[in-house]
Formats: structure tokens, sequence, C-alpha cells
């Protein structure tokens, strides 16, 4: 109780007053004619732009049917002007309603990604912006009950998967591959189980497709295993080469909204082992497609099932055909339009 009055009374000091000296400038900004949308943005940070952030403000503004565009600003300021915005995280909507408040009479879809609060963007301060804007993306069901019982409006949340390119993945013959993990660092990540999994399988060649690992404290243990490849911040183009390398991907995360790497790993044709978290329980048939196990899953118990992963025989890319970019992008565009 006492916990959630502070972040309130935080929220309430610190930050509401942006919003309603937001909403009050916002006054002042012309509208869209009738409501029409035809021109629309994807946002993003100049920072994202070499990673999952800035490759999926890409493919979705590509695959567009509107007259849609990418805009990167590290600070989030200076907006074009557009009939709506898709926001790839929720913060960013929240960072924009303050810097470019005519935002506010345009239609806003935003993606939320996972649950990731802090002191300055806390649940309460989060809740109260994505309640302003037209639509909110969860990446799986788990994510649209969750916001709902913490207060965003039921009726702006809508359930989609996300997605990947079933052309810029292509399918490969497993038999020779390696096993591969992709993502930057947080402890989310579960980092104490990858060392573990690469330690006690030294007859495996692992790799790591991420950044920032150097943050963790624990990672010269895992880079000094002679069984692992850590290929830091490799540009998004090079993905497809380096899931043509692996047989088996593995996502052990402990917390997850997609993740995106596990669709992109599947449609290359890689068994996926992954834990019960984001849509991975939506796009995984255990024993069928790929393998599932639970997030508190040790070492002992996820290595059975990379084993397993290399005797699969089936066409995994099959099954994730209809999670593409096209399908997500002319979904957005529906919502958008509605």
């Amino acid at each position: 109780m006492g916990s959630n009055f502070n972040e309130k009374l935080y929220f309430l000091i610190f930050h509401k007053w942006k919003y309603v000296w937001a909403i009050f400038r916002s006054k002042f900004s012309t509208p869209s004619i009738n409501n029409q949308v035809d021109s629309i943005v994807y946002v993003a940070r100049e920072k994202d732009k070499e990673w999952i952030f800035g490759a999926k403000v890409r493919r979705l503004s590509q695959n567009s049917t509107l007259n849609a565009r990418t805009y990167y600003h590290d600070k989030l300021r200076d907006l074009p002007e557009a009939d709506g915005y898709y926001f790839i995280y929720q913060n960013y909507f929240c960072r924009c309603i303050r810097s470019t408040p005519s935002i506010l009479n345009r239609k806003n879809i935003v993606m939320f990604t996972h649950p990731n609060w802090t002191t300055k963007y806390s649940k309460t301060h989060v809740v109260w912006c994505l309640n302003k804007a037209d639509y909110v993306i969860c990446l799986n069901s788990e994510i649209k009950t969750y916001l709902t019982q913490i207060g965003v409006r039921p009726e702006i949340l809508k359930v989609l998967h996300i997605g990947t390119s079933s052309t810029f993945f292509h399918s490969h013959e497993r038999g020779t591959g390696d096993v591969g993990f992709c993502s930057s660092f947080h402890p989310r990540k579960n980092p104490k189980l990858i060392h573990d999994i690469v330690k006690n399988m030294p007859h495996r060649n692992f790799h790591l497709i991420g950044q920032k690992w150097d943050n963790y404290e624990g990672f010269p243990a895992i880079k000094s295993l002679p069984n692992f490849k850590y290929h830091e911040e490799i540009p998004y183009e090079n993905y497809p080469e380096m899931y043509s390398k692996l047989d088996v991907f593995v996502s052990p995360s402990l917390l997850e909204g997609g993740p995106v790497p596990v669709l992109e790993a599947m449609m290359s044709n890689c068994v996926p082992v992954a834990s019960k978290t984001g849509y991975c329980t939506d796009v995984i048939d255990h024993k069928t497609n790929g393998f599932l196990f639970d997030v508190d899953a040790t070492y002992e118990e996820v290595i059975p099932l990379i084993e397993k992963a290399f005797e699969l025989k089936a066409d995994v890319r099959s099954t994730v055909l209809p999670y593409t970019w096209e399908n997500c992008a002319k979904t957005i565009d529906g919502l958008f339009l509605n």
C-alpha cells in the first residue's frame, strides 16, 4: 500500500503536471481532417537503428499500404507531421506526449513489449499514458490480461505476435549446425543459465549474437569457454547468415514480450528451445516444432531438450509462415484506418 502510494505521489509531483501542460498545448494544434489517416510514422531512437527495434520499424513501414516512414531521434523530439504514429516501445510514447503534444490530436498506436518499471517510468506513469493511446499492441495474450489488471482500458488492447520476414530469413538444412542465443544483455535474459548450458555441453559449439554483454560481471567466465563465440553488435542484415550456422536456438529468458529472435530463428528452420514466456507458448508446440521449459528450469532440465532438438526432423519454418511483417503491417494499417 505504502509503495503504491509513493509511486503515485512521485508521478503526481514530478511528471503528471508535464502531461497536463502537454494536453493544454495540444488544444492549439490542428487535428487531422475528419480523423482520416493516410500518413503514418514509425518512431524509434537513433541508437535503435542497428538493433531489433530498428528492424521492426523498418519492416513494418516498408510493408504498410499507407504513406508510411520511419523516424529516429534519440531525444524523441521534432516528430514529423503525420496523421498517425506507431511507437515501438511504451516509454517512447510517454516521452513524445511531452515533446510533441500535437500527437494527441492524431492516431497513436503503442507496442507494449514487456513490464519494465523504473522510478521514472513507473507502472502508474506508463498506464496513465497508455490510456491516452488509440490502441496498445500486446505481443501475447498474457500481456493483454496483465495490462487489463493494472488499469489499461481493455477496449484499446490488441494481441499481435508481431512478425518476421519470410524472404529475409531463409530456410536451411539442419544437421551440421551449432547452438545459438540472441539478445542484448539484461538480467532477465537469464545469463547464469546460458553459462551453465555452455559449460556443461562441451561437445557442442555455441554462438551469442548480441550487445552489452560485457556489462555482465559473469561474462568473462562464459567468454573464456572454448566452445563459445560472441558476435557483438553485428549488423542486422547479417542475421540470416548467423542463423544459417545454427541447428538449435535457445531462448532462456525469465520475461519477454516476444522474443522476436525466436520467430527469426524458426523462420530460418532452427529448432527453438525456449522458456515459457512471451509468445513462445503460442508459436511453439512442444515436441512438434520445438521445445519449451519452465522459466525456473535448471541446465540439467534444459540440456536434454537441446539434445532432443538436434534429433527433431520437423520443418520448423512452415509452422511460422503466418507470422510475417506483411501480415503484421496489414493488421496495424487496419487499426489506423478503423
